[in-house]
């Protein structure tokens, strides 16, 4: 067995070792955007908590893994990097849940989950499956070995995308 490779909060990882597993905690309103080249059993796995950078302010530090524009196009050059093909990319997302519950202007999961589909359109990349929305957190799992997706929601089980 390989490597398990943790993503944390605003983070990525990647591996060209196809014996490995990437896996990120703690989706609640975040989105986990999962990408695998089926060719080369490569992936990654990014974990973003914002949709978008455009209104980030002036801060000392910039974490492009923070926002979904700028963390996907990270993660799109790392696997770049590794030989894999974008045209043969394929995505999954999870997360984006409503965590206030009372209030749908401030449902960050669902605008995180409509950016992240949004640029994936946008690049061409297949979204072929998703665990998104809801009211729980859930964890997400990525075995470059065939590519499997399992994510597991908070007191509900888990399923496979």
């Amino acid at each position: 067995m390989g490597a398990v490779h943790v993503v944390g909060i605003s983070d990525c990882k990647v591996s060209g070792d196809r014996a490995d597993t990437v896996v990120t905690y703690a989706l609640g309103s975040c989105v986990g955007i999962a990408l695998y080249d089926p060719h080369l059993r490569a992936g990654g796995l990014l974990h973003v908590m914002l949709p978008d950078s455009r209104f980030r302010g002036i801060s000392r530090e910039f974490n492009p893994y923070m926002y979904a524009d700028t963390g996907l196009y990270s993660l799109l050059q790392q696997l770049l990097a590794l030989g894999c093909r974008k045209e043969r990319l394929v995505a999954k997302l999870a997360g984006g849940a409503n965590m206030l519950r009372s209030s749908a202007l401030l449902d960050i999961g669902k605008r995180n989950a409509d950016a992240s589909r949004d640029l994936l359109g946008r690049e061409g990349i297949l979204l072929a499956g998703e665990s998104l929305g809801g009211t729980v957190g859930r964890s997400m799992s990525l075995e470059l070995q065939a590519g499997i997706v399992t994510v597991r929601l908070l007191g509900r089980g888990e399923e496979v995308l």
